[in-house]
């Protein structure tokens, strides 16, 4: 059973790196202000890039972060244990905090260097506040991770009915002129040189990491620790491991549909009105952040019923040498991506493909994850970068998988 729980996890790990992936490359293929709008998208809105987008919006945006983060809560109670009693309490949490440093570095490396849109260090600063929570009950977790993300989007919804109040709409044309031309700006940059697109990508990791801990409040930690919060308390009742019951899986996959159809529908009336206001657009998108932890764990619902199912199955297993090898697979995106897009890197398409050969090139990085891991795993303990990264925290580990030796004849 513990083998199973372990695959299963990995299995949702799995499943929220690639579809993390279908919302990233927008923003490493276009400026980060423009690359999820549906009007300001610079290559237009041909119906087969608008069809991308819809999809993207309505069943990958935000849900696959939620899930990441829930199951990196989760992380914290496999590496640092479920509280501080116990003779191993002190060992462990000395390597929690040590996994947690290194991770803040490899992602500000990360963010600097390779690829601007970085999570990695927020997951690392939140989760050394999250840690000190390892040892509440499972119903504490949830009420603290849940009711911080209801205040959290009763926040955006008070501002968003503020600005409504103030007249809503869109900036000025004189404003929207001036951002515009800062985003061609920036775009230059980012199809230029590789010096242009390093320093560009720098400048604005570091703008955007800078923004997110200095706002008031700073709203997208505060996000990521109700996640983990969350996934914390679902992880020590069994939710994420498959020990539930069935119908309360059931209950989540129903959950999940229902918030689907809902941001569907709002989703697609901003689409279809020839004006494409501001309001129904705000409107969607509150309800796409608001609703994000429904629809992850309805996928959680989903991936666990899969599991139980001769047809189905097959789906969890695939995915589970993606998942065991998340932290090699989500850098290595950011790799391929920054290659394929970014000015003097490679083929330099940054600013000059639409959606459908973003969506395309998706799919091929998925298909090469999936069959990469599954190769790597077969003949190792764990992925590359996963092996470099305990070497900061855990020291030496043995990487190739031992061979299984043939029984001496009698």
């Amino acid at each position: 059973m513990v083998k199973d729980r372990i695959v299963l996890l990995d299995s949702l790990r799995g499943l929220a790196v690639l579809g993390i992936l279908l919302c990233n490359i927008p923003i490493s293929a276009e400026p980060h202000e423009v690359a999820t709008s549906l009007t300001l998208w610079p290559l237009g809105m041909a119906p087969a890039s608008v069809a991308v987008w819809w999809v993207t919006q309505v069943f990958f945006q935000q849900k696959f972060y939620s899930m990441f983060a829930m199951l990196f809560g989760a992380s914290i109670l496999l590496v640092g244990g479920e509280g501080d009693a116990g003779p191993d309490a002190g060992e462990r949490r000395r390597i929690l905090v040590l996994r947690l440093v290194s991770l803040l570095a490899i992602g500000l490396f990360h963010g600097l260097v390779i690829w601007q849109g970085d999570v990695l260090n927020t997951y690392a600063i939140v989760g050394l506040l999250a840690m000190w929570a390892r040892s509440w009950p499972a119903k504490r977790l949830l009420q603290a991770g849940i009711g911080l993300h209801l205040g959290l989007s009763a926040w955006g919804a008070w501002n968003m009915l503020k600005h409504a109040a103030e007249g809503g709409g869109d900036p000025p044309p004189a404003a929207m002129a001036k951002f515009l031309a800062q985003v061609h700006a920036d775009s230059a940059q980012y199809a230029g040189s590789f010096a242009q697109s390093f320093v560009q990508n720098a400048r604005d990791y570091w703008d955007y990491v800078s923004a997110s801990f200095t706002q008031w409040p700073p709203t997208w930690p505060l996000l990521v620790l109700s996640l983990m919060l969350i996934g914390m308390g679902l992880y020590k009742l069994g939710v994420l491991t498959g020990k539930a019951s069935t119908g309360l899986y059931r209950g989540l996959i129903g959950a999940g549909l229902g918030a689907l159809v809902i941001v569907g529908m709002a989703e697609t009336l901003y689409m279809v009105l020839p004006t494409h206001p501001w309001a129904p657009r705000a409107m969607a998108r509150w309800l796409q952040s608001a609703t994000a932890p429904v629809v992850s764990l309805g996928y959680v619902g989903l991936m666990m019923l899969a599991a139980q199912a001769k047809v189905w199955k097959a789906i969890p297993a695939v995915l589970a040498p993606v998942g065991q090898m998340a932290f090699t697979n989500y850098l290595s995106q950011s790799i391929l991506m920054t290659i394929l897009l970014y000015g003097g890197r490679g083929p330099g398409l940054y600013g000059k493909v639409d959606r459908p050969f973003l969506a395309g090139a998706v799919a091929v990085i998925w298909l090469l994850q999936i069959l990469w891991s599954r190769w790597w795993m077969a003949r190792f303990t764990m992925g590359p970068l996963e092996w470099l990264w305990r070497l900061a925290y855990r020291g030496p580990m043995p990487l190739r998988r031992e061979r299984p030796t043939a029984p001496v004849p009698a």
